[in-house]
């Protein structure tokens, strides 16, 4: 979703509150806030939503919980983007979006993510 749509149906919902009901909008809106995060790359203006499996995660504070975490490792350079690298600039989405196994996951076990992994 495109900050530039986010930021207009906020608008709409403010104007619409004044005129009538607009509880789509706001249910809407209120997903996105719960289940979107930004991309690593500053200034594409886009917001992630998660909508398949990964949003019915459960979540938690403790990080020796999880079990899952981001495709991208930590970049080496203290956790921040290189200025510019070929190899993050063709996964950056990829990056953005998956997720993978951290350790060894047994079979009946809970797949937990960090509260903050975005």
């Amino acid at each position: 979703v495109k900050d530039e749509s986010v930021s207009n149906l906020k608008s709409t919902a403010e104007v619409g509150a004044e005129t009538g009901s607009v509880a789509v909008i706001e249910d809407f809106l209120d997903y996105v806030d719960r289940n979107g995060h930004s991309s690593m790359a500053n200034g594409n203006g886009v917001t992630y939503v998660e909508v398949g499996g990964t949003a019915m995660m459960r979540r938690s504070n403790a990080e020796d919980e999880s079990n899952v975490g981001r495709w991208m490792p930590t970049p080496p350079s203290g956790g921040r983007l290189p200025p510019y690298s070929p190899v993050y600039e063709r996964h950056m989405h990829s990056f953005d979006v998956f997720l993978v196994a951290t350790r060894d996951i047994k079979k009946g076990e809970e797949v937990v993510r960090h509260e903050q992994i975005w």
